[in-house]
């Protein structure tokens, strides 16, 4: 190994070497700096010599070579590392022998996963780039002319490390930075870039007094440009803070694959401002069609996108979010919900926007959210076809899709919203959330032919019947994934070579796993994972039929999905199959990586690592460049790992997962060498049974296991909450003894971070009651109570009280919270 990046050094093994004299170190950093291209005899003389050089110059510079040679061959390396070509001389290298070209590899690789939005992957390549860094370049080595190559090279390792630096500032890693800052702006005075960078972390680490201190350092070095201005400006109005979690919209799949058919006309009908539903059977892609087909439309509506999950939140807590974001703050947020329905539609009149809606439950949650406005379009999703909002209406000739007429779905509606039992609509409540029909067709132009042709043209003639605005929604009901466009999925994550190489076990894959995206992405990702792992072994254990076990973990997300999923987890290290099944504990949307530390009693970057992993094998979604969500299959199969009731090919109810063991095809690939790699014996690949090293036969008492995770994970969040609210309101004693703590994890701005970590906080709240854990919940409760009520989501604080009183805490000797 040459290493270059500090003083030059030559190892082999542990075997240290240098060139004996100094001329010999300096030719060597030549032919290092110009690795793999020749040096020519003059640039040797020239750099030796300078422009007068003796006569016997030449022979010179080729005796030193040759001395050169014979130290490679001294410390193992081969003479001919160093080739003689007819215009000079050529050192050989690869770009692991060097840590030049290494460092320059690296910083290539992350700045491209920077640009595809790897962000937490690019930060992570660009700081091993910058371990290779032991000092200046060529440091002690004087290059003369070449010298501002030597620049260069330093210049790039700080643009890398600015870079970087950024890519953590979006990561949330402000504290970290900001101390690594504090250091480099002394070294590096006169970087603008980084007094900006260390400005914006102080700031969102709640420091602001440092931050304008340090923005008058800077201005007593130089004239600030136009980019630390920005800053200053922005930490005036308050717009410094922590950037607004990304959440508008979800990010698209980068590899979203089939669905053209329903792609076109979903997008088609929301470019006229209509709306449909998309149902299906969980993980047959409903929420990416909406997600990709959102984003192919959203030019379209400048007046913004609202997308929000209704897993587990009701439509007044949706409408309060809602509402924050069409500018309403949170003190005028009224209190019933047909109130915030009224209020939600007034804002959004006149204006042009997409309301997305995913995992609706029933008609019941969606319509309080359906907009009035005619030039507004929602998107739902949901498991059910929500015929009371569709009228079974479908989209007719689609592939994938039922045939039928695209009716304007009013028929039992209007008798449903008018009737007076308890539960009836308001006459307002439907007017207002079935939209406005009365000023005809939606958009410019005629109607498609597709919906003119099946009735939808007749609607718009009868309106004057209507006795109020209103509008159907059409349904997309989602059948599995087709052959064609599973293979082609299964190509773009496993390698298209290694598909076509094995196209007829591919087929055979695709097909066991039942046309359901999420399976052809699990069994794809652990074909990535395991190079040497067979197409056909894995088809073999898909096409093994359930047999007797329909229970054991096969009920919460059904056959093959649940197979492939637990043949997904036979290729993860272990730690990685245990924060998949103590994720399952997660009650929030999503969760920030300090969750997975918590989970595991580990570090930050421990954590994140194997939530990387747990990324890449499609069983964690990062919904951000700082956070993760758990598919709800996903989540189904993890709760039943960590019961251990998942049932392996044959029928066992074991918590154990399988994989090619050392004899099986896959001995050499990664997952033999991880501590939970199991599965086929040296008798077939098809071998199957428990493992003694699988999920819940580690060794650990599955429900202490989970107790001990759940008590550090609401340990952490209330750290981050008394954190918050010292930065907020000043005081406070810090948390009790042996609390957990999430280290290396600052709340930034607190409002910021109390508003985007809300849902997470309430639902820690409510499981803590569940759970028993009187002391977390009261303390929690107390932690939130006076960000709630001034952010004026009251309906959170009612909640969380009432669970904090439920919990009698003046029961506890000791413990006196004022609720």
């Amino acid at each position: 190994m040459f290493r270059v990046l500090g003083p030059l050094e030559i190892t082999v093994g542990e075997r240290p070497a240098q060139p004996p004299g100094p001329r010999q170190r300096e030719l060597l950093a030549l032919l290092l700096l110009r690795a793999n291209q020749v040096v020519s005899i003059g640039t040797i003389v020239r750099l030796a010599w300078g422009e007068r050089p003796p006569p016997t110059a030449r022979r010179q510079a080729q005796n030193c070579v040759g001395r050169l040679r014979r130290l490679m061959t001294d410390v193992g390396l081969s003479p001919r590392t160093i080739v003689t070509t007819p215009g000079g001389y050529l050192l050989k290298v690869a770009d692991d022998q060097l840590d030049m070209l290494a460092f320059l590899a690296l910083a290539d690789e992350g700045r491209a996963l920077a640009g595809a939005g790897h962000v937490w992957k690019a930060s992570r390549r660009y700081r091993s780039a910058l371990a290779l860094w032991r000092g200046p370049a060529f440091q002690g080595i004087e290059l003369g002319p070449l010298a501002g190559e030597v620049e260069r090279l330093d210049e790039r390792r700080l643009a890398v490390l600015e870079d970087c630096l950024d890519l953590e500032l979006r990561l949330g890693k402000h504290a970290a930075v900001a101390d690594e800052l504090s250091v480099l702006v002394t070294q590096h005075p006169l970087r603008q870039r980084m007094w900006g960078q260390m400005v914006l972390a102080l700031f969102r680490c709640g420091r602001e007094d440092e931050a304008l201190i340090a923005l008058e350092r800077a201005r007593a070095r130089f004239e600030p440009g136009e980019r630390l201005l920005a800053i200053e400006a922005a930490i005036l109005r308050g717009e410094a803070g922590v950037p607004e979690r990304p959440g508008r919209l979800p990010a698209d799949l980068p590899d979203f694959t089939g669905r053209e058919d329903e792609t076109a006309a979903l997008a088609a009908l929301l470019s006229r401002e209509a709306g449909a539903v998309v149902s299906g059977e969980a993980g047959i892609g409903k929420t990416a069609l909406a997600v990709h087909v959102a984003h192919r439309v959203n030019g379209r509506y400048p007046d913004g996108q609202l997308y929000a999950s209704l897993r587990g939140s009701g439509p007044a807590e949706v409408l309060s979010g809602f509402l924050r974001r069409l500018g309403v703050p949170g003190h005028a947020v009224p209190d019933t919900l047909e109130e915030r329905a009224e209020l939600y539609r007034n804002k959004l009149a006149g204006r042009r926007a997409l309301i997305v809606l995913d995992d609706v439950a029933d008609a019941a949650q969606a319509r309080p959210l359906l907009p009035e406005a005619p030039r507004c379009a929602v998107l739902i999703t949901s498991r059910s076809g929500l015929d009371e909002l569709t009228g079974g209406s479908r989209l007719p000739g689609l592939g994938g899709m039922s045939a039928g007429s695209v009716l304007p779905g009013l028929g039992g509606l209007a008798d449903e919203a008018f009737r007076p039992e308890p539960g009836g609509m308001a006459e307002g409540a439907f007017r207002s959330g079935l939209g406005d029909v009365t000023a005809g067709p939606p958009g410019p132009g005629p109607l498609p032919s597709w919906i003119a042709s099946t009735g939808m043209s007749g609607f718009w003639a009868r309106r004057s019947r209507l006795s109020a605005p209103r509008a159907g929604l059409s349904l997309v009901r989602l059948t599995p994934l087709d052959s064609g466009p599973a293979m082609t999925l299964l190509a773009k994550i496993a390698g298209a070579g290694r598909v076509a190489a094995e196209a007829a076990a591919a087929r055979d894959l695709v097909r066991h796993c039942g046309g359901s995206p999420l399976a052809v992405r699990v069994a794809a990702a652990r074909l990535a994972a395991e190079p040497r792992l067979p197409v056909s072994w894995l088809a073999e254990r898909l096409s093994i039929p359930p047999g007797d076990h329909q229970s054991g973990g096969v009920a919460a997300v059904g056959w093959p999905v649940a197979e492939v999923l637990r043949l997904g987890c036979a290729g993860l290290p272990e730690g990685a199959q245990r924060l998949l099944r103590l994720a399952a504990l997660v009650e929030a949307p999503d969760f920030a990586p300090w969750v997975c530390a918590a989970l595991l009693d580990a570090d930050l970057a421990e954590a994140e690592e194997l939530a990387e992993r747990l990324v890449e094998a499609q069983l964690l979604e990062r919904t951000s460049p700082a956070r993760y969500r758990l598919h709800e299959v996903v989540r189904a199969f993890a709760s039943e790992l960590a019961e251990g009731q998942v049932a392996g090919p044959s029928g066992q109810v074991s918590g154990a997962v399988s994989g090619p063991a050392a004899s099986g095809p896959a001995a050499s690939g990664p997952a033999a060498s991880g501590p939970a790699a199991s599965g086929p014996a040296a008798s077939g690949p098809a071998a199957s049974g428990p493992s003694a090293s699988g999920l819940a036969a580690s060794g650990l008492a599955v429900s202490g296991e989970r107790a001990e995770a759940l008590g550090r994970l609401l340990d952490g969040w209330l750290v981050l909450a008394d954190q918050a609210n010292g930065l907020r309101f000043g005081g406070g004693s810090g948390p009790p003894e042996g609390r957990w703590t999430p280290h290396g994890v600052a709340v930034g701005d607190p409002a910021d971070w109390f508003e985007s970590e809300r849902p997470g906080l309430v639902s820690a709240v409510r499981q803590a009651a569940a759970e028993g854990r009187t002391e977390h919940c009261c303390r929690l409760a107390v932690a939130l109570a006076r960000f709630l009520e001034g952010a004026g989501h009251l309906d959170d604080l009612a909640e969380c009280l009432r669970l904090a009183l439920a919990a009698n805490p003046q029961s506890e000797a000791g413990h006196t919270w004022a609720l």
